[in-house]
């Protein structure tokens, strides 16, 4: 990542480094340079979170140049496949994972299911998977091929794609162009995408997201999915914990980096003088600098255990005192899934909640109050919420049961509408994350991506870098990326 002297400066470099990727996709000579440009295009703008929400033009473009152009392929039909699920990677860790993984179990007694993988690194964790799964291989184009040829007698097809994954977006646009019923699951809502306007339909799993479905995407149609939050509508073992427990939150390092307005560790560091709990953080690491003070000030009471097993977390929150919710980045499955478990849960940012369930309740507007709020709780005070009536809605509305009948429910073509509770506590704006990144002024340049593309196409990207008006720091970067990453 590179840090920018301005926001314009940040802007700018964004903009062009965009127009250069999306214009060598167009422009590529050979189907697997264009795939990979148009991904390199795809990971810069979903690691740079401008307001930018899909680009159906391009997708559109490159299905209409190349769609006949994809080579053959040994690849047979899966037989007898109801549903079929493609994903990029899936992790034993985080929300989006196990998103499918419920939707699976869900759907289980409704047909056969299959999972393609179209990243087929060892890293994958298959555990909680349907039991066929196909681990695609060989180049950009060899994929879109296999994919297209295994999904042939899928009845239906549902995307649960990383936002950069154009290889599977074209793949979707191919079958839904044969007749097959595609389904786009949109659970990275909050940044780009490619896949939304190659579906039938895009399943939407928060009030931000279908929000900016609806003013910043091309879909053909929304339907309400939401998150599956427990596996069934039994409530669930309930927390046994007390006040003298620790406070906990979890989440990627990242959703806890401070922003000008909103600090994790500083509500930490103004609220540990005053109650005498120990404090747990599970996802973050000792390594993220923003840390560094607060754990140096209370050594003996922060703990920053980085990636947890799920079993290892349940234990945790089991004899937790209070769940405190992310911030500046809320937990989209987190917080819902703590609260269902009847841990006494804190949030912020009740005035520009996402509306992802009725946890969105459980918020306060100010970091000051939750500060109070967390205070008054620990010291013997009275809980300030309704989480009882939370947790009945989410057994009712959230379980994989109720969630798997809405998608049956989109695949028949009966589309269903966003809960008005949800949409009255979504008032998040879809520009929420670019006002953040804009605000870090701060560059993130595609990694690994660069690999496998062409020596000519890697000339040519050069010299155009080489002309364009792009920061000297950020041509530096890109220079070695481009010759070192093969």
């Amino acid at each position: 990542m590179i840090r920018l002297e301005s926001q314009s400066d940040l802007m700018a470099d964004l903009g062009g480094l965009s127009v250069m990727l999306r214009t060598a996709a167009l422009q590529a000579t050979t189907l697997n340079d264009a795939l990979r440009f148009a991904k390199l295009y795809g990971r810069l703008h979903w690691d740079n979170i401008s307001g930018h929400f899909g680009d159906e033009a391009l997708e559109d473009a490159l299905h209409k140049r190349w769609a006949g152009a994809f080579p053959a392929t040994k690849q047979p039909a899966l037989e007898g496949i109801t549903h079929l699920h493609v994903a990029s990677r899936v992790y034993g860790q985080g929300g989006h994972s196990r998103l499918l993984r419920y939707v699976s179990k869900g759907l289980a007694p409704y047909g056969r299911q299959a999972l393609v993988l179209t990243d087929s690194r060892k890293t994958n964790d298959l555990s909680g998977m349907p039991s066929s799964i196909l681990k695609l291989s060989g180049d950009p184009a060899a994929r879109v091929s296999a994919l297209v040829a295994a999904a042939a007698q899928a009845e239906a097809v549902l995307l649960h794609i990383h936002p950069d994954d154009i290889g599977a977006a074209l793949a979707a646009r191919i079958l839904r162009s044969q007749g097959k019923k595609i389904l786009f699951v949109n659970h990275a809502d909050h940044v780009f995408s490619f896949g939304a306007g190659a579906a039938s339909a895009v399943l939407e799993i928060c009030a931000t997201g279908w929000k900016t479905t609806k003013t910043r995407r091309q879909a053909v149609a929304q339907s309400f999915m939401g998150i599956p939050i427990v596996e069934n509508s039994r409530k669930p073992e309930q927390w046994t914990g007390n006040r003298t427990g620790a406070i906990v939150s979890m989440g990627g390092g990242g959703k806890f980096q401070p922003s000008d307005k909103l600090s994790f560790p500083k509500l930490l560091a103004e609220l540990l003088p005053r109650v005498p709990n120990k404090v747990v953080l599970i996802g973050p690491s000792a390594k993220d600098p923003w840390w560094r003070a607060v754990a140096e000030a209370f050594p003996d009471r922060i703990e920053l255990r980085g990636v947890l097993p799920f079993q290892e977390v349940e234990e945790i929150l089991k004899g937790c005192a209070c769940y405190v919710d992310s911030f500046p980045l809320d937990g989209g499955t987190a917080y819902p899934q703590t609260a269902a478990l009847g841990v006494p849960c804190f949030g912020l940012n009740a005035a520009e909640a996402p509306g992802v369930s009725p946890t969105d309740r459980l918020r306060f507007q100010s970091q000051e109050q939750l500060e109070e709020g967390l205070v008054a709780y620990l010291t013997g005070g009275d809980y300030p919420f309704d989480q009882d009536g939370v947790i009945s809605t989410i057994l009712q509305d959230f379980s994989a049961e109720a969630v798997s009948k809405r998608v049956l429910s989109a695949l028949r073509g009966d589309c269903i509408g966003l809960p008005n509770y949800l949409g009255f506590l979504g008032q998040r704006s879809s520009d929420y994350n670019a006002k953040r990144w804009i605000d870090e002024k701060t560059l993130h340049l595609p990694k690994r991506i660069w690999k496998g593309l062409s020596f000519a196409s890697r000339k040519k990207l050069l010299s155009k870098i080489s002309k364009s008006d792009l920061s000297a720091l950020v041509k530096k970067k890109l220079r070695q990326r481009i010759f070192l990453t093969w």
